[in-house]
């Protein structure tokens, strides 16, 4: 019976923790470094919950035991950590298809070759993966052994001096090794959660023993285990905090090294917003013929034409749409929630500290968001939390139908109420049915928008490549309007569903023109869930939504008999 119990509260911890990894794989899918370093840590994850697990056995056998039980699984978590920091780079260059090559354009190669002869680093590898997504990344194991990606998108919608800030970006992480620094803090939060841990197995030990010394050890043990706990939650915020520090750090990097922090601003208005149209990147390309053929830069000349009202010729939005577009950031009491366990600052703040940095450096800046909040926009925070969480209140409504009436009773009403509460969820905010053709540069201006507040849309634009691009397994994808870029959410049933599509299914799809039925939300990136996309001329169906109204219908169902019985 021991074991049965034990064996219980193990799987119970592991399911809840399934449940939490999935979520936060779902609240982090859109930002391509975050969902990058995720992977990576969960696969060290596994090989780390391995070893704990070896450990707390070898401790419940009684081969090892006492401090030991600390001592071992903090230096197993200090080994993990430093096995991810040597294997992560050999990682990522066997999950993500990378084309090393000589060199970008002729003005961002020389720039590049400034800054290392300037800050004392040898120059990283060079890669480009073959997605029009626009994005950007570093990864490597010090400032004088790394790699740099970008990806095509780059190249074809950012001009040269853009691509060049968001190269200088990157540099900046390189310059600042931060490769080895955050290695360092993300193993803060880990040592103190095995201290926990730790502790935790100490207090059951003392309680099998008897003796005022036993007494003693335990509250010991309780008062170790609460100070870990707390310093490990408060070290994880702190650790995210120190994250996007970096970011701020290597903006300012970018913009000092090029000497135009607005470009670095248009860049990322561009990249994290999709303000951005095709061809912002061809007066780069038209110069340097001798690089088309080894980038396969995208030639403006010989693209469609795309005549949009809201967007200048360089290639992005006017002012007043971009302030639109960051008004999100500014004002939705959602962004200040999201950023908190965010790896990245939110895109319109590091917009305002390059903006007064361009001040300081005696350059106009790139925008000026002076705009008043003409509202609160608190009411439909608040609205967001209650009707996504109506659920919770099946508990306490069955505990009042059992007190004053029966347990049967209370049974049908838990069930029925749960679904119930899950279908106005659905019906009101998560999956409404009122779809109307709308434009990405419309939706971006939708302050009141989050991630459990949908407006239901039709798009219709081009597919130009993974959500995620470069890697393989990537089932996402990203449209271009006309008006802007949006990641499309694909999401099936069940994930390995998504993992086979985006194995042998994605790839079909990009510079195809789609027609797109879905919702779309915004966290810390704007997205557009997939309900149904035609393409090629047949319809492609999505039946998560319809699995989860199911559920919730049969749940409601499920509660009918008690109330007869």
């Amino acid at each position: 019976m021991y074991m049965d119990r034990k064996g219980g509260k193990k799987f119970l911890y592991f399911l809840l923790l399934y449940v939490r990894l999935k979520q936060c794989w779902e609240d982090l899918r859109m930002g391509l470094k975050t969902r990058m370093f995720l992977a990576i840590s969960l696969l060290f994850g596994i090989l780390f919950a391995f070893f704990m697990g070896l450990t707390y056995y070898f401790y419940y056998v009684g081969a090892i035991g006492g401090i030991w039980i600390i001592i071992i699984p903090v230096a197993l978590a200090v080994a993990i950590v430093l096995l991810q920091w040597a294997l992560s780079p050999l990682i990522l260059k066997w999950i993500y298809k990378i084309e090393w090559v000589a060199g970008y354009t002729p003005e961002i190669d020389t720039y590049i070759e400034d800054v290392v002869r300037k800050y004392n680093i040898k120059k990283p590898t060079l890669g480009i993966i073959r997605d029009g997504n626009p994005n950007a990344f570093c990864f490597g194991w010090t400032r004088n052994k790394s790699f740099l990606v970008i990806t095509e998108g780059i190249l074809r919608y950012c001009d040269e001096g853009e691509a060049k800030a968001v190269v200088g970006h990157e540099l900046g992480h390189i310059a600042h090794n931060d490769f080895v620094v955050m290695t360092i803090v993300a193993a803060v939060p880990l040592i103190f959660y095995v201290i926990f841990r730790g502790a935790l197995a100490l207090l059951r030990a003392s309680g099998r023993s008897r003796g005022k010394s036993s007494g003693y050890a335990a509250m010991a043990a309780i008062v170790v285990a609460a100070v870990s706990f707390v310093i490990y939650l408060l070290s994880q915020l702190v650790a995210l905090l120190i994250s996007r520090y970096r970011e701020y750090w290597a903006d300012r990097f970018s913009a000092e090294t090029t000497g135009d922090p607005s470009k670095l601003s248009s860049a990322l208005v561009k990249i994290a917003y999709g303000l951005a149209v095709e061809g912002g990147g061809g007066k780069a390309e038209k110069g340097h013929r001798r690089y088309e053929n080894a980038l396969m830069i995208f030639n403006a000349n010989q693209a469609r034409a795309l005549a949009v009202n809201a967007t200048a010729g360089m290639g992005f939005a006017d002012k007043e749409r971009i302030k639109k577009a960051m008004a999100w950031d500014l004002w939705n009491p959602w962004a200040f929630f999201l950023e908190l366990k965010s790896t990245h600052p939110l895109p319109a703040k590091r917009i305002v500290e390059l903006d007064r940095l361009a001040e300081k450096m005696g350059k106009l800046p790139f925008i000026k968001f002076e705009e008043r909040r003409p509202e609160s926009y608190w009411d439909e925070f608040i609205e967001d939390v209650l009707v996504s969480n109506l659920w919770v209140f099946s508990f306490p409504l069955s505990l009042l139908v059992f007190l004053y009436s029966d347990f049967t009773k209370a049974v049908g009403t838990f069930f029925v109420s749960l679904g119930v509460f899950i279908l106005i969820y659905f019906l009101t905010l998560k999956y409404p049915f009122s779809f109307k053709k709308r434009n990405v540069g419309e939706l971006l201006e939708d302050v009141k928008v989050s991630p459990v507040r949908s407006r239901p849309v039709i798009l219709k634009g081009r597919i130009i490549g993974r959500g995620v691009p470069g890697l393989f397994y990537s089932e996402d994808l990203k449209l271009d309007d006309g008006t802007g870029l949006v990641l499309l959410d694909y999401h099936q049933i069940a994930n390995f569903i998504d993992f086979l599509v985006g194995v042998f299914a994605t790839e079909e799809k990009i510079g195809q023109e789609v027609e797109v039925w879905g919702w779309y939300r915004r966290k810390i990136i704007p997205y557009v869930e997939i309900y149904k996309m035609k393409i090629g001329g047949r319809w492609k169906k999505i039946y998560t939504q319809k699995l989860y109204y199911a559920v919730a219908a049969l749940l409601a169902l499920l509660g009918v008999p008690f109330f007869l019985l």
